[in-house]
């Protein structure tokens, strides 16, 4: 069973009820000019910001499930984790071949690289955000250390491949009641891209 229906269902329960609100409070309150000759009753205004202070923690909660709640890639019990593994291919230039080519984004307040890469069969793009290219003597770039990869598999895929394969690491939320409570089952949680290279000169860099 997928816990996303408890999300669903939360989420349709909280709008339904902060429209319920909102038409309580507009008939209580034509209810209470027309028979009352009056606007204001302080029981009404208080029980009027009870239910809203009910609909807007609802509301806030559900946003937090959805959007802002934090989990570690290393909460085995919230996230999977599946990594990819692909040895690169040659790509070509007048002047020489290269594992990666590398542009950089002029715009925006930080500079971001685009990086892509071919595999077999297969044109692959990421970004300094998304990924990082290692080219020293080890497999393991600083940036990508903060991923929990499989550094054995790793080790054996830099000896056999040459010192050039790309690791896709996906980590996706596992099907858990408080990840349901988000909408977020089944859902990327994020995805990293390791690039190895043997040296700096085998990128190519667009300028």
């Amino acid at each position: 069973m997928n816990w996303n229906w408890l999300g669903w269902l939360l989420w349709i329960g909280g709008i339904a009820f902060l429209a319920w609100v909102f038409h309580y409070i507009r008939v209580k309150q034509l209810m209470l000019i027309a028979k009352e000759k009056r606007r204001f009753d302080k029981g009404l205004f208080t029980r009027y910001v009870i239910l809203m202070i009910v609909a807007v923690v609802w509301l806030g909660a559900m946003s937090y499930f959805s959007w802002f709640r934090t989990v570690s890639v290393d909460d085995e019990s919230q996230v999977s984790i599946h990594t990819s593994y692909h040895p690169l291919v040659l790509g070509s230039v007048k002047n020489g071949y290269y594992y990666v080519r590398a542009d950089r984004n002029k715009g925006g307040k930080r500079a971001v690289i685009t990086y892509t890469y071919w595999t077999k069969n297969s044109r692959n793009t990421t970004n300094s955000k998304y990924g990082t290219v290692a080219v020293s003597d080890h497999y393991l770039s600083s940036a990508a250390g903060a991923y929990p990869w499989n550094k054995k598999e790793l080790a054996r895929l830099d000896s056999r491949s040459g010192h050039a394969f790309a690791a896709v690491m996906t980590i996706r939320y596992r099907n858990t009641p408080i990840n349901g409570l988000g909408v977020r089952v089944g859902r990327t949680a994020d995805q990293y891209t390791l690039i190895r290279v043997p040296a700096a000169n085998m990128i190519h860099m667009n300028r």
